[in-house]
């Protein structure tokens, strides 16, 4: 196509799997826990849809405020974390600019450097999948980035980095660090309500995992004002539907349920994680809702597939690497039941 924008023309399209599957165990989503009594007639009287939304997401930032203890004017809402992300790169980033990240992690911080033409800049992890953090300060010295972007705990490997080791980055670059903690309900170490002692910190969230709402497209960032301006110079007008602003109040006002899932999930994370190790399977230590592990099976995820189970699978410097997410008891068992069959009928 000849309009294309030379920036995009070799971007794949982000794999968005929807084949039905018995046991999802592909996308890291969370249970829905916090809405299950909402039905039409509970939020369509409250509703009313022939008007534009609250254009700010008054309500909803308050409550998020609420929830991470900051004023709603420390928080911008929108759809997921990566319209988080695209308008940070909106805000802040130009053509020709570096944007530091680690390998591997969330795969949508290239692609967006990509989109606005910014040179992605990658520091390696260890080969326990820990990250060296004097590395990464040495490569934002050396390649002087516009922005710094860390998963928290990170995507796809669960490592977790401590709160003292994202503040010596944070302290230690002219850079925006740029701090997703789409999974930290998971752990702890959060620098969400330390943002306004940092110029240049952002903390991206989402409701799309701890909450169980993915389908709402649920994310939001918390920085300093002056961060927070800039990005509201280029969020679209009404970006976050009225449905989406008054689920989410809902559902932060049912947290004790999440905090109660959360717990959950740490205890079918740590039955997956030790279910793969009695298997012989080489899996990661994670503090996210999922676990990470090598193995050389071939074909393993259509093998799953063909028992019902997906999970997500990697490929090139990843190969023979997957990510299961923790699902309740009866799932994890399934998978775990169905990864022995697999390794019984494989060679080793």
């Amino acid at each position: 196509m000849k309009w294309i924008k030379e920036s995009v023309k070799d971007l794949k399209t982000y794999p968005t799997p929807r084949k039905p599957m018995e046991v999802k165990l592909d996308s890291n989503e969370g249970k829905n826990i916090c809405l299950l009594d909402v039905c039409e007639s509970t939020f369509l009287q409250d509703l009313r849809i022939n008007l534009y939304p609250d254009g700010q997401s008054c309500l909803l930032r308050e409550e998020l405020g609420k929830y991470l203890g900051l004023p709603a004017a420390n928080i911008v809402a929108g759809n997921g974390s990566s319209e988080m992300i695209d308008l940070i790169m909106k805000a802040f980033v130009e053509k020709g600019d570096k944007v530091l990240s680690v390998f591997p992690s969330f795969s949508m911080y290239g692609v967006f450097a990509k989109i606005y033409s910014a040179e992605l800049v990658s520091v390696e992890s260890r080969l326990d999948f820990s990250l060296d953090v004097n590395a990464v300060i040495r490569k934002a010295k050396e390649s002087a980035p516009k922005a710094v972007f860390l998963c928290n705990p990170n995507n796809p490997t669960g490592y977790l980095l401590e709160k003292e080791e994202v503040e010596a980055i944070a302290q230690a670059t002219d850079a925006l660090l740029v701090l997703d903690e789409a999974y930290m309900e998971f752990a702890c170490g959060s620098l969400a309500q330390d943002v306004t002692a940092y110029e240049n910190l952002i903390v991206l969230r989402t409701m799309s995992k701890a909450f169980g709402l993915a389908g709402l497209r649920l994310g939001y960032l918390a920085s300093n004002e002056g961060i927070v301006e800039a990005v509201n110079r280029v969020r679209p007008p009404y970006n976050l539907n009225a449905l989406t602003q008054y689920l989410g109040v809902k559902a932060l006002r049912e947290k004790e349920k999440m905090f109660a899932y959360v717990e959950e999930v740490k205890e079918e994370r740590e039955y997956l994680f030790c279910g793969l190790k009695r298997l012989g399977i080489n899996a990661y230590p994670s503090d996210a809702n999922f676990i990470f592990f090598e193995c050389h099976v071939p074909n393993l995820s259509k093998k799953l597939e063909e028992r019902g189970v997906s999970i997500r699978s990697f490929s090139g410097d990843l190969e023979n690497y997957y990510r299961v997410t923790a699902g309740n008891r009866g799932e994890n068992l399934k998978f775990l039941m169905s990864m022995e069959e697999i390794l019984e009928d494989s060679p080793r």
